[in-house]
């Protein structure tokens, strides 16, 4: 890979350029749209999911705005799944079959690239995808307004990892005796909570293939990606 200066922040590398990277990986995919798709799963407060999105939108936009990189903004399509009918109190298993669905012909729809070759891609609109359940929501709306843009060690959401099959950890030893999560005993359940500020960012920068998940990880009730 060739190490680029970057555009935005001249002087420094386009590896510590969040914008860049993301404008990297869709270049390399050939992609027109980034962004992680959110399942809603809490139908309990409107007023609280609209502010719940405020907080959580308003964070990605910050990011790029601190990266010099706000010409992002437009390409960003951080579309939510909001269906009380089939959503509402779902599983992360239950979404997860829903994402796949979606994705196998949203790629084509959205950005002229089959299913083969968008599963593979580095940018992880479709191999990654976001709960907001109630207990996430409530998280972030916990976060007092003045503090939204201090260190956040509490705020949350769930990030699913589409291409996790229990069947093929199954047989390793040291994934068994856990205390079960939807009945999962593993060490990887296939979803993880993450600071809710850095979910879509990190996930559309360095969440590029299988072992970066598994670099990530954190079992529940850990929460990853660190502000």
């Amino acid at each position: 890979m060739v190490i680029e200066d970057s555009k935005r922040t001249p002087g420094y590398l386009v590896n510590f350029n969040e914008a860049d990277l993301i404008e990297r990986n869709m270049r390399d995919d050939g992609f027109w749209y980034w962004g992680i798709v959110i399942y809603r799963t809490t139908y309990t407060s409107e007023s609280d999911w609209e502010e719940f999105l405020r907080r959580f939108l308003g964070q990605v936009r910050e990011t790029l705005e601190y990266y010099e990189g706000l010409d992002m903004w437009d390409s960003f399509r951080p579309t939510v799944m909001d269906d009380k009918s089939r959503f509402d109190g779902a599983t992360p298993a239950q979404i997860r079959d829903a994402f796949k669905e979606w994705a196998m012909t949203a790629c084509e729809t959205e950005q002229g690239v089959t299913y083969e070759r968008a599963e593979w891609a580095y940018g992880a609109r479709y191999r990654l995808c976001i709960i907001a359940n109630e207990e996430a929501v409530q998280s972030v709306l916990e976060i007092p307004e003045k503090q939204l843009n201090e260190l956040n060690t509490t705020g949350f959401v769930v990030m699913i990892n589409r291409r996790w099959v229990p069947e093929l950890v199954e047989w390793e030893e040291d994934d068994d005796g856990y205390e079960p999560l939807y009945g999962c005993t593993q060490q990887d359940v296939g979803w993880m909570k993450v600071h809710y500020d850095r979910a879509q960012i990190v996930a559309s920068t360095t969440m590029r293939n299988g072992s970066d998940w598994g670099l990530e990880y954190r079992r529940p009730p850990a929460i990853c990606f660190h502000s």
